[in-house]
């Protein structure tokens, strides 16, 4: 019997993509590897495309004084990637009609001050509202409990903006930290609970939360810092310091789940999706990611935290998404994973 032409093209495009992955993986390896001695890097990297995973590797040690290594189910901190998650929390409440991105933030915080007037929802999301930048020195002096969000926003509720909303954009984590505060007064729930019954669960996000002082995480990676020639575990740091903005725990499995559900609606509304993934002036950010149209379209964001690093990239138009996730926070993050899309796309 004469196989049928379309299974002939499905097996030819099976051996294709297998040969490109096997020539990916080479790749990578050869890549890490050209990093010494003057770069390091300790991690996961994952590489996937029309939804076949290509790439998928881990290097170094998770808990080095163990010698425990880093594996795929390893869970990286992931720092700044966290505003998407934070993002995606308020446009499922948009989209349930509990608030409008063109809200004023008085509306949810009454005891916004007189310069907030005019700041809206929206200027929070793509950094746009002009608040400043928390004051790290003073942040956690003295704190050994957690911070609650209402604490978070005190912190930087009385000073006085850097630009009038809208009029301009500045990289802020403060503006995170109000939405995160914005999400527990209107859905009854704390931050942490709110992505784990909304988000993590519905996704089967298993490896992924949000690490509080007193959180034990299984297959958790140790973070590091390297000074000179010496690798140093991480001095601690509360991470509800960041809620919102950063402190919140992946792998990369969990990571290509989430950007499965950001393909198409469902998780998140049509119009929700588009304002997600639209560069909104006078910046280049949508709500909680870069981004970029040259030389081709890019959706991406790093994190970095003391002893972690993280880059996530998302190439619509050539349906691939690139994860690095790193315990060493010198680990360059973003390097791999553009030198990986350079040579994935043979430019």
């Amino acid at each position: 019997m004469r196989p049928k032409r379309g299974s002939v093209l499905l097996l030819a495009l099976s051996i294709v993509t297998l040969s490109r992955a096997q020539e990916l993986r080479e790749w990578t390896d050869s890549y890490v590897k050209g990093l010494a001695p003057t770069k390091h890097f300790s991690g996961t990297i994952v590489a996937e495309r029309n939804g076949q995973v290509l790439v998928a590797k881990s290097y170094g040690a998770a808990v080095e004084e163990w010698q425990i290594p880093n594996s795929l189910e390893t869970r990286f901190e992931i720092a700044s990637l966290s505003k998407q998650f934070t993002a995606g929390a308020i446009l499922q409440l948009a989209d349930s009609g509990k608030l409008n991105v063109e809200d004023p933030v008085s509306k949810y915080y009454p005891e916004s001050p007189p310069g907030w007037k005019g700041m809206t929802i929206h200027h929070l999301l793509t950094h746009t509202s002009g608040l400043p930048e928390d004051e790290w020195e003073n942040f956690y002096k003295g704190k050994c409990t957690l911070y609650t969000t209402d604490e978070q926003v005190k912190t930087f509720r009385d000073r006085p903006l850097t630009f009038p909303p809208g009029t301009s954009w500045k990289y802020r984590n403060t503006e995170y930290y109000l939405l995160a505060f914005i999400i527990e007064k209107l859905s009854g729930e704390s931050y942490a609970a709110y992505l784990a019954h909304h988000i993590f669960e519905p996704l089967k996000m298993a490896h992924s939360g949000f690490a509080t002082m007193a959180t034990i995480v299984p297959q958790m990676a140790e973070g590091y810092t390297r000074e000179g020639s010496t690798l140093r575990r991480r001095e601690y740091f509360d991470r509800s310091m960041e809620t919102g903005a950063g402190g919140i725990y992946a792998n990369a499995e969990d990571l290509l789940r989430w950007n499965k559900a950001l393909d198409s609606p469902g998780l998140l509304s049509r119009h929700a999706l588009e304002l997600m993934f639209t560069a909104h002036p006078p910046g280049n950010y949508g709500y909680g990611w870069f981004v970029e149209t040259s030389p081709r379209r890019k959706i991406y964001h790093e994190g970095g935290d003391p002893g972690f690093a993280a880059f996530e990239a998302r190439y619509p138009d050539q349906h691939t998404v690139i994860i690095v996730l790193a315990n060493e926070d010198d680990s360059p993050v973003r390097d791999i994973a553009d030198a990986m899309a350079k040579h994935l796309f043979d430019d």
